[in-house]
C-alpha cells in the first residue's frame, strides 16, 4: 500500500494490482503527461493508435487558450474533423451530443478533446458509444473527471451520471492551465476538497449498510487532498507548483473512480447538492456556477451537519418517532415543490428505493441507532471542522456562499431535502430521514446561510 501511495498519476496509468479488499483495481489509461510545454506529446499518443481521421472538439474560449495550437501540431500528420462550439455557455444536453454523433464518420479512430469540464464529459460518453478511443487535453485543473469513468450528462432536464471509459491518454500542461481564470482553478479546489464528504458518505453507507469500500482507493483519495490542501496558498499567485498539485489530485480522483466502478470514492451528497442547484438554475434561466465551485460550498454544508450530529442523543430522536411520518404525498410534494415540470422524472427514478412502510421505516432507524456509536467513532473524524474548513477556502481564495447562487430561502431549503432524490444511492441525507430529523436539519443549516 505504501508503494502505492508513493506514486503520481503519471506513474499509475495503466496499473493493474491485486488489492486486500479482495478485488483487482486496473487503470485502463494508456498515459498521463503533466508539464510545461507538453502539447507535442499528443502526437505519439495518436500514432499507437490505428491510422484515419481524428475527431478534434473544442469551444470558442477552449479553441484560443490551447486548441489552436493543437489543431497546428495535429494538422502535420493526421486528417481532421472539427467541432467548434460556439456556446459560452455550453451544457452536456442532448443537443451537444447530438452535435458530436454527426460528425462521426467510420473513417475516424480518435478523438481529440481541448477543454475541461462539459467538453470533457461529452467526450467520454461519445467515445464510450463509439468505442473510438479519445485523448482529453486539459485547459484548467477545475474538475476530477478528466481520469474518470463517468459522464454526468443532462437528460430531459434531470443531470444523470451515465457509465463511460477513461480516456486513452491525458496532457495536462501547466503553462495552458495556470492562466486559468480563478474561479476554475477554485472550482478544480473545491473539487478536491469535497472528497472530504464523499469518502465520509461511503463509510457511513458502508457500516450501515455493509456497502463495499476499499481502505487504499480511500486512502488515495486522502492523498489527494492533502496533497491539494497543502497548496491552497499558492492558488491565488498561480504557482506552477499549486497547479501541479491540483491537477494531480484531480486526475488521482478520477482513477481511483474507475478502480471502484462508481463515482463512490469521490461523490456524495456535496455533489448531489451542486447537480440540484445546476438543475434548477438551468431550469430557471440562471447563471450556473462550475460544479467545483458549488461542491465547495455544499461541503461545508455537509460538514455543518455531520458537526450536528455529534451532539444529537441519537436514543431521544428514535424515541420521538418522526421517523415514522413519512408519507409518499409529503415526499412528493416536496420534489414538486422544488423541481415543477421535471418532479414526475425525478418522482419515477427514486420511487422504488423508497419505503413508506412503517414497519420497515423502524426497523431502518432501529439499524442506525445500533451503529450509532460505530458511526461516531469512524466517520466524523474523517472531516476537518467548519472552522479550520472556511479557513482553508478562504486561504485558496474561495468566498462563495449559497446566496451567490442565486437560491431563495426556500429554495435552498428544499434542496437539502431533495437531492437525495436525483440519485439511487444511500447517503448522509437519507440517514438523516430514515431516524426522522431531516427536516429539522434542513431548517437548522438553512438558518445558518439565510439568517
Amino acid at each position: 500500500m505504501n508503494e502505492l501511495l508513493m506514486k503520481n498519476p503519471e506513474e499509475m496509468a495503466g496499473l493493474t494490482f491485486p488489492c486486500s479488499c479482495g478485488r483487482t483495481h486496473s487503470i485502463d489509461i494508456n498515459g498521463v503527461r503533466i508539464g510545461s510545454g507538453i502539447l507535442s506529446d499528443i502526437v505519439k499518443s495518436i500514432q499507437s493508435l490505428p491510422s484515419g481521421t481524428v475527431l478534434f472538439i473544442a469551444d470558442s474560449k477552449t479553441y484560443e487558450v490551447g486548441g489552436r495550437k493543437v489543431e497546428f501540431i495535429l494538422s502535420k500528420d493526421f486528417a481532421l474533423e472539427k467541432v467548434i462550439f460556439s456556446n459560452n455557455h455550453l451544457h452536456p444536453d442532448e443537443a451537444a451530443m447530438e452535435q458530436l454523433r454527426a460528425a462521426i464518420n467510420p473513417n475516424m479512430t480518435a478523438i481529440v478533446v481541448v477543454g475541461s469540464g462539459t467538453l470533457n464529459d461529452l467526450a467520454r460518453y461519445l467515445s464510450y458509444e463509439t468505442k473510438i478511443p479519445y485523448i482529453v487535453v486539459c485547459t484548467a485543473p477545475s474538475m476530477d473527471g478528466y481520469a474518470s469513468m463517468v459522464s454526468p450528462l443532462i437528460t430531459k432536464g434531470v443531470k444523470v451520471t451515465y457509465s463511460a471509459v477513461y480516456p486513452y491518454c491525458i496532457i495536462a500542461d501547466i503553462a495552458i492551465m495556470k492562466e486559468a481564470p480563478f474561479h476554475m482553478l477554485h472550482a478544480g479546489f473545491g473539487d478536491i476538497v469535497g472528497k472530504y464528504s464523499a469518502l465520509a458518505e461511503w463509510k457511513l453507507a458502508n457500516i450501515i449498510n455493509d456497502e463495499y469500500y476499499c481502505e487504499i482507493t480511500a486512502a488515495l483519495v486522502e492523498k489527494a487532498i492533502g496533497q491539494c490542501v497543502s497548496s491552497a496558498a499558492g492558488i491565488m499567485v498561480r504557482t506552477p507548483e499549486a497547479i501541479r498539485s491540483i491537477i494531480e489530485g484531480l486526475i488521482l480522483s478520477g482513477m481511483c473512480i474507475g478502480m471502484i466502478g462508481n463515482s463512490r470514492p469521490a461523490s456524495g451528497e456535496e455533489h448531489r447538492l451542486s447537480h440540484t442547484w445546476e438543475m434548477l438554475a438551468l431550469m430557471r434561466g440562471q447563471e450556473t456556477f462550475l460544479h467545483g465551485n458549488q461542491v465547495g460550498i455544499a461541503t461545508e454544508i455537509i460538514i455543518h451537519v455531520y458537526e450536528y450530529l455529534a451532539t444529537v442523543d441519537i436514543n431521544k430522536v428514535y424515541a420521538a418517532g418522526k421517523f415514522r411520518s413519512l408519507t409518499r404525498e409529503k415526499w412528493e410534494n416536496n420534489i414538486k415543490q422544488l423541481f415543477g415540470d421535471i418532479a414526475p422524472q425525478i418522482i419515477q427514478l427514486k420511487a422504488a428505493d423508497m419505503n413508506f412502510d412503517e414497519t420497515a421505516r423502524e426497523k431502518a432507524a432501529q439499524n442506525i441507532v445500533q451503529k450509532w456509536g460505530t458511526i461516531k467513532e469512524s466517520v466524523l473524524q474523517m472531516l476537518p471542522s467548519t472552522d479550520s474548513y472556511h479557513e482553508m477556502m478562504e486561504t485558496a481564495g474561495c468566498h462563495l456562499t449559497p446566496r451567490d447562487l442565486k437560491l431563495d430561502r426556500e429554495s435552498f431549503r428544499l434542496s437539502l431535502l431533495t437531492s437525495k432524490d436525483i440519485r439511487q444511492r444511500f447517503g448522509l441525507f437519507q440517514v438523516l430521514e430514515d431516524i426522522g430529523i431531516l427536516d429539522e436539519v434542513a431548517e437548522m443549516i438553512t438558518s445558518i446561510y439565510y439568517s
